[in-house]
């Protein structure tokens, strides 16, 4: 092996090392306590220059650089801001969750995630004791949100600034980012319409105020298009697979040829439903979900979806809230605006 080798070689070991390593290995290595390395690290507390020195020349052998979030735990004063959801299972939960917890530590902060479930006491607890906590700053995802935090529990969480994805309270301290999903529904109406379907419905299936928000948008197009008593075409489901599949034999029966689903698991369960019984799809039935989750391209045909751009939307909802904590300049509420994708089920 040459010189060149050789050297990279030991570069990348010492490399992996570092990172491997944590301050009590290096405060081993250096026959001191935990304490001392961290003040050398933090450039905070006296320490002589002979141990300071001794410190210094392990973390350089080591190539040893501690993260933000390193320097925070050991010091005391690590940054902390909490992500709640109602479930983080949910495919769209995972992902904005998922992209807010990694652009957080990316700029030095602890990130705890707490899944609240959806009855409002779970929810309060965890709430409380984020408050009870002193978290720096709060993320609220999703709009249900909006029926889950009480007042009580609002007023405890005064004096934290909170940003909502996709939801939004009047209060000085919560901010929020929006997707416009009326929007996204008067697109998927149209579409169908375009398509040559005429009598259209709309399966709303979680009791949120986005959803919400969704039937309105479709009301206002069918009422644009012509329709004019399209409330009569909106109809409740359970949300999921089940949910869809129940619907969709009502669906059928009331002869609708084109049908927007607020969430794309329940569209695939009508979807579902409707193979099984032998429904041509989209040639008898057009369909469109809404989230543009992995569930609308796995299925068989892919599911013609509302992208509610997920990732444009943790992407802003990060950047709100640190803008906040920064003291920079305030946004009262952020829009995104969604797309259609257009697949095999219209």
């Amino acid at each position: 092996m040459d010189t060149k080798e050789t050297v990279t070689s030991e570069t990348i070991r010492r490399q992996r090392q570092g990172k491997n390593m944590n301050i009590y290995d290096i405060a081993r290595e250096a026959g001191v306590s935990i304490t001392t390395v961290s003040r050398v690290i933090n450039k905070k507390g006296y320490v002589s220059e002979k141990t300071r020195k001794k410190i210094q020349d392990v973390l350089d052998r080591n190539e040893y650089h501690p993260s933000d979030i390193a320097r925070g735990l050991v010091s005391g004063s690590m940054k902390t801001v909490a992500i709640v959801v109602v479930d983080v299972r949910v495919p769209h939960y995972a992902l904005t969750s998922y992209i807010m917890e990694q652009r957080l530590s990316d700029e030095g902060y602890m990130v705890l995630v707490c899944n609240t479930g959806e009855k409002e006491e779970d929810c309060r607890k965890y709430l409380c004791m984020l408050a009870n906590r002193h978290v720096y700053g709060i993320i609220l995802v999703g709009s249900i949100f909006n029926r889950l935090c009480d007042e009580e529990t609002l007023n405890l969480l005064s004096d934290i600034p909170i940003v909502m994805a996709n939801g939004k309270i009047d209060r000085d301290n919560i901010h929020a980012v929006l997707v416009d999903e009326a929007y996204g529904m008067e697109l998927a109406t149209e579409h169908l319409y375009e398509r040559g379907r005429r009598k259209l419905a709309y399966v709303i299936d979680k009791d949120t105020n986005a959803a919400d928000r969704k039937r309105k948008g479709f009301l206002r197009e069918m009422k644009r298009l012509g329709y004019e008593d399209p409330e009569k075409d909106v109809y409740h489901t359970s949300y999921g697979l089940e949910g869809g599949a129940q619907i969709a034999e009502v669906l059928r029966e009331k002869g609708y040829d084109g049908v927007v689903f607020g969430e794309d698991l329940t569209a695939v369960g009508a979807l579902n439903q409707w193979k099984k019984d032998g429904v041509k799809i989209p040639e008898e039935i057009s369909l469109i979900g809404c989230n543009n989750s992995e569930y609308s391209y796995v299925c068989s045909p892919a599911l013609t979806t509302v992208n509610n751009k997920g990732e444009v939307l943790s992407e802003l909802t990060v950047r709100m809230l640190l803008d906040v904590l920064e003291k920079k300049k305030e946004l009262a509420s952020l829009i995104v605006l969604p797309e259609l994708v257009v697949r095999e089920t219209t």
